[in-house]
């Protein structure tokens, strides 16, 4: 019989393993934050518990010249959603120069941020 604590870190693992998404055979990963997660009031304590916002700070420091690209979507307010997410990834030790704003997210409640070599954003 697995202990209770063991199969919570086990699914912890896996969950944490399927935010790491290969788009292709580069050096792309793909996290996603939704609208529901961000709705939460923010702060540093907050901000810090979002598993995806890990995850990609993570991976952006893992290898030299990984970029942020923060796909959203196209209106007003996500245009808003992603200048405050990228303050915060500022916050979180990302500099701003490399962390691009694309507009034309595929979803309208979901921001998606693409980590990885900035070459590759150009594929």
């Amino acid at each position: 019989m697995v202990p209770r604590k063991l199969k919570s870190k086990i699914f912890l693992c896996l969950l944490l393993s399927s935010l790491w998404l290969p788009v292709n055979a580069n050096s792309l990963r793909i996290f996603t934050l939704s609208a529901d997660e961000w709705a939460r009031p923010r702060g540093g304590a907050v901000i810090a518990e979002f598993d995806s916002l890990r995850a990609a700070v993570a991976y952006w420091d893992d290898a030299a010249g990984n970029g942020v690209l923060i796909r959203y979507p196209g209106e007003d307010s996500g245009e808003i959603w992603a200048t405050e997410l990228r303050d915060w990834l500022v916050s979180l030790g990302i500099p701003s120069d490399y962390i691009q704003l694309v507009s034309g997210s595929q979803s309208a409640d979901e921001i998606r941020l693409i980590v990885g070599k900035r070459k590759d954003f150009e594929q």
